[in-house]
């Protein structure tokens, strides 16, 4: 369960998104006139807007590799209201749209945990307990509260932007060093700022249900690159929910489009639990 625990506020983090101050509506003229102000002499229309939308979205898409499968290996380094927790290895595989492949090992490269992920189930092997649990993957969503689905969780691990919908922008901020667009779903205020060079710099949530009132920040740092395109090598995670948790991955190898396989074996006297 902790480690299931571990994987939601993860998810939890990755959906974060926030607000800021200095944004352009889309639902009216961009730039109000001011009549004790100089004259503009252009107001940037909805169509303007709509499409400077576009562009800063197909620019950040395309620095993100294309792939049909993906694997790598990163050291998890975490912390929650009891301090910092020991430090593990994650491995994973990954074919789009079908299988996520986690195992979770000590610093000694020493298994303990093994994870298979459908659209559907989620199939947890604790080598350690000898115990094996399968529960449908929406049971995540208990523990970390967002409705995300099996595509999202790929994004995470690709460091792309989660639960984002270019459509539902309802504003944005061009700044010299930044792009910011925001969102606003349900209770959740969503922000994702992009570099000038079009790659995810954060992304942040504030809640505006005070009952729930969760908050989280995400920074994609050490961008490699190649072939044009970008990928995030080390990621920091800090949430303030119902406790307080920051998570770090630092990825330190990652592949493309090679040959995988996905080895889950059962032992006979391994424990079913619920």
């Amino acid at each position: 369960m902790k480690y299931l625990k571990l994987l939601g506020m993860i998810l939890l983090s990755m959906y974060i998104l926030s607000a800021c101050r200095s944004t352009k509506n889309i639902g009216q003229a961009i730039t109000k006139k001011d009549t004790l102000s100089v004259p503009v002499t252009h107001v940037p229309s909805l169509a303007d807007t709509l499409q400077f939308i576009g562009g800063l979205v197909d620019s950040m898409r395309a620095r993100q590799t294309p792939y049909a499968s993906f694997s790598a290996k990163m050291k998890v380094v975490y912390a929650n209201r009891n301090g910092k927790q020991p430090d593990f290895l994650a491995y994973v595989r990954l074919k789009k749209d079908s299988l996520i492949w986690l195992s979770l090992a000590n610093d000694l490269g020493i298994e303990g945990i093994r994870m298979l992920i459908t659209p559907d189930t989620i199939k947890v092997l604790d080598k350690l307990a000898k115990t094996i649990q399968v529960r449908p993957l929406n049971s995540l969503q208990e523990i970390s509260q967002i409705p995300f689905s099996f595509a999202d969780l790929q994004k995470i691990l690709l460091g792309e932007a989660v639960m984002f919908d270019a459509l539902n922008v309802n504003s944005y901020a061009a700044k010299p060093a930044e792009f910011i667009l925001f969102s606003q779903n349900g209770s959740l205020k969503n922000s994702l700022h992009v570099s000038p060079s079009f790659c995810i710099d954060k992304s942040r949530l504030d809640d505006t249900d005070p009952l729930l009132n969760r908050r989280a920040d995400l920074f994609y740092k050490e961008y490699e690159w190649k072939n044009g395109f970008a990928f995030s090598t080390l990621r920091e995670i800090f949430i303030s929910h119902k406790d307080i948790f920051n998570v770090q991955m630092k990825f330190k190898e990652y592949h493309f489009d090679e040959l995988l396989s996905f080895p889950f074996t059962i032992p006979k006297k391994f424990k079913k639990i619920p």
